[in-house]
């Protein structure tokens, strides 16, 4: 599947390929220690380079309790966006949605442009399956996108 990009990170320490971001990063922190009733400060540091892959594979899920609650749930919530599904209540027709969904509805601040603070889709951060696209499968079970 192919990630969709809505921003670019234009920093020394961030590099883009066709099949890879890669970014470095320092991690500071300070090591304690106490020498002849001395507190000691040290300030020490460690280099990471994180890899993400740019193109984002299938998922597949295999769920331990399908049948309860929580595999109902998550099966029903997928299906239902998949699918479009809507129903009539009292007050109107209503949609699925993943509202209550962490990556699919939050939003995180990037930093502050000149109208003000600029926030992006958490889903937009890296590449990431979308869960309409996860593979659900097991022995009687075969629910797979189109």
């Amino acid at each position: 599947l192919e990630a969709r990009q809505t921003f670019l990170v234009e920093s020394p320490d961030v590099t883009y390929s066709k099949d890879f971001i890669e970014a470095k990063y320092t991690y500071s922190t300070v090591h304690v220690c106490k020498e002849n009733g001395v507190t000691k400060v040290r300030p020490c540091s460690t280099r990471f380079t994180f890899r993400t892959g740019r193109q984002v594979p299938r998922l597949g899920l295999m769920l331990v309790g399908w049948g309860g609650n929580n595999g109902t749930t998550v099966t029903a919530a997928v299906l239902a966006n998949r699918l479009g599904l809507s129903w009539m209540t009292k007050t109107g027709r209503k949609k699925a949605n993943y509202y209550g969904s962490l990556l699919q509805a939050s939003t995180v601040c990037l930093g502050t442009g000149p109208t003000g603070d600029v926030y992006v889709p958490f889903r937009d951060l890296l590449p990431m399956v979308h869960p309409n696209d996860i593979v659900f499968d097991a022995p009687a079970l075969h629910l797979h996108p189109r």
